[in-house]
């Protein structure tokens, strides 16, 4: 019977390798999230959005996160019930929120972000590479993914 490590070593395609890497780390987080916090993997990405751009509105979440409003509405409803998440109504915008984390909701972050260094770690260490280079190559091989589809498409 052939096995997943079997299909990966002898893969001759790159996607092939970042989608294995992809699931294999979304397992990983996904874990740590639904054992050791009070979120949904699903508001994994929210929740993080608000910990790097503290004070900013639903709509920005929602563009920034690919989802649509009354979605992260459902999940700021959950966020606020669980303590995560204040919202104070925007003096510029009375219509709008200004979404700020708790005390807690920080905590939940720094926890994530911990676990996403530990990851990243033991992806450097076997590579023997440092995580600064690998985000360098990395980052140019997603760049250059965008511009060929826009050259194309």
């Amino acid at each position: 019977m052939i096995e997943y490590d079997d299909i990966i070593k002898e893969s001759p395609f790159i996607v092939n390798h970042l989608i294995s890497l992809s699931k294999t780390h979304d397992f990983y987080i996904n874990k740590h999230i639904k054992n050791e916090t009070e979120i949904l993997p699903s508001q994994y990405y929210m929740l993080l959005f608000l910990y790097y751009e503290m004070g900013t509105n639903q709509s920005d979440i929602a563009k920034a996160c690919l989802m649509d409003r009354s979605g992260v509405s459902r999940a700021f409803k959950d966020f606020e019930e669980k303590g995560l998440i204040t919202r104070e109504i925007n003096e510029n915008n009375k219509r709008a929120y200004k979404i700020t984390l708790t005390r807690k909701g920080i905590e939940t972050a720094e926890f994530i972000i911990k676990k996403e260094k530990e990851w990243d770690e033991m992806i450097c260490e076997e590579l023997d590479i440092s995580h600064d280079e690998l985000l360098k190559i990395l980052s140019g091989i997603s760049l250059k993914t965008l511009e060929f589809n826009r050259s194309k498409f």
